[in-house]
C-alpha cells in the first residue's frame, strides 16, 4: 500500500450509507466462506507520514491491557518469522500491510509490523 496517498485521520470522511452498505455485503461474503471470526474491517488511516525505509511497529501489554505505534527502521529483524495480520485489497491479489512479530525466544510479540 502507498502509505503518503492515505489520508490523515482528521481529513477522513465518517462512515456513510454506503459504507454499511458494502460492510453488510462483506459480512455475508465472510459468512458463506465460514470465515467471520477470522477477519474484521479496518478504516485505512494515517497520522503521520513514515519514511519508505522506517516501518509502524505496533506494541502491546496484555498486562496494563495498552497498546502503542513506534516507529522502526523496515530492516527490522523481527520481520524474518512475522505473521500476516492486514492485507489491502486494493490489488487484484492481497498486499500485507501489517504483520504480528516474531522472535524464536520470545514467540509473537504481541505486536505489529505494518509494511
Amino acid at each position: 500500500m502507498q502509505w503518503t496517498r492515505v489520508r490523515d485521520l482528521h481529513e477522513t470522511a465518517p462512515l456513510d450509507a454506503g459504507d454499511l452498505r458494502c460492510m453488510v455485503e462483506l459480512r455475508e461474503v465472510l459468512a458463506r466462506h465460514g470465515r467471520l471470526g477470522r477477519f474484521a474491517l479496518h478504516l485505512v488511516h494515517k497520522h503521520f507520514d513514515v519514511d519508505p525505509a522506517e516501518v509502524l511497529v505496533e506494541y502491546s501489554d496484555p498486562a496494563r491491557r495498552e497498546q502503542w505505534l513506534r516507529v522502526e527502521p523496515r530492516n527490522s529483524a523481527s520481520l524474518r518469522q512475522a505473521v500476516p495480520t492486514t492485507w489491502t485489497l486494493e490489488q487484484r491479489d492481497p498486499l500485507v500491510a501489517c504483520v504480528c512479530a516474531y522472535r524464536a525466544e520470545h514467540g509473537h510479540l504481541g505486536r505489529h509490523e505494518s509494511r
